[in-house]
């Protein structure tokens, strides 16, 4: 997939409009489908490389364990663990797919990141 500027000025407004929307979040980064970073914004840079390459690989596993469940495609991911959340959305694209990955702490709350995530994703989506 080609990243061209207005793919990443778009995919920086999702990841600000995201970020600003939902007190708590830690980390919001927009990646390809293979793994390489289109814009993020972090507490700590170093997290972006590993998290767009495990979103998506995580985001591959829950596609396919949609299919093979016969639940259909899978549009996101809810990981809760001791310490936060990190939700993982699919943007499907004519040009190719995008995944958002988000990273919160327990002080956010699920449903806040859903709406707002989906509303920037859908909005990626047809830019």
């Amino acid at each position: 997939m080609q990243i061209d500027q207005s793919l990443t000025e778009n995919a920086k407004k999702a990841v600000d409009f995201v970020h600003s929307q939902v007190k708590g979040i830690k980390a919001v980064v927009i990646s390809t489908e293979d793994g390489f970073e289109v814009a993020s914004r972090v507490e700590s840079n170093a997290l972006v490389t590993r998290l767009s390459a495990m979103s998506s690989s995580l985001a591959s596993l829950g596609a396919l364990a949609g299919e093979e469940s016969n639940l259909g495609a899978c549009e996101n991911l809810i990981i809760e663990a001791k310490f936060g959340l990190l939700l993982i959305f699919q943007i499907q694209r004519e040009q190719g797919s995008l995944i958002m990955s988000v990273v919160a702490g327990r002080d956010a709350i699920v449903g806040q990141i859903l709406y707002f995530a989906k509303q920037a994703a859908r909005n990626l989506q047809n830019a």
